[in-house]
């Protein structure tokens, strides 16, 4: 009996971080259908990302007006999505509870952005 419910718990764990290659189930489990605050110094505040499970991608900050745009996954960790009429692609560095790493190509330049994960409440800082 014991051994049973080891063995089901052993199936339902999901790793704290996963970097890619390392199995892009767990990588998906811990990007989609979550809301990632961007924590870089240059973002717009309260900038966000939220990869939704429908292929939705929503995009928004305290100073934008939101965006919706269809986004896929390529790979075990690298994704695109549609912004302005161009295909931009991402390719995730760590994924982790708390933490979301994407490199994502930008014309010649590859841009590195770090994000967290919101936990809700969240209402946009003071913009001052």
């Amino acid at each position: 009996m014991v051994l049973a419910g080891l063995a089901l718990a052993a199936c339902s764990y999901v790793p704290n971080v996963a970097m890619p290659g390392s199995g892009d189930d767990a990588t998906r489990a811990l990007v989609v259908d979550r809301v990632w605050l961007d924590t870089g110094d240059d973002a717009a505040k309260g900038t966000l990302r939220a990869f939704l499970s429908d292929g939705t991608l929503v995009m928004t900050s305290c100073v934008e007006v939101y965006r919706l745009a269809p986004w896929r996954w390529v790979d075990d960790s690298r994704l695109v999505w549609e912004e302005d009429g161009r295909s931009i692609h991402g390719e995730v560095v760590l994924a982790g509870r708390d933490e979301l790493v994407l490199a994502i190509a930008l014309d010649d330049e590859t841009v590195t952005r770090r994000f967290s994960a919101a936990q809700a409440p969240v209402v946009c800082p003071e913009l001052r």
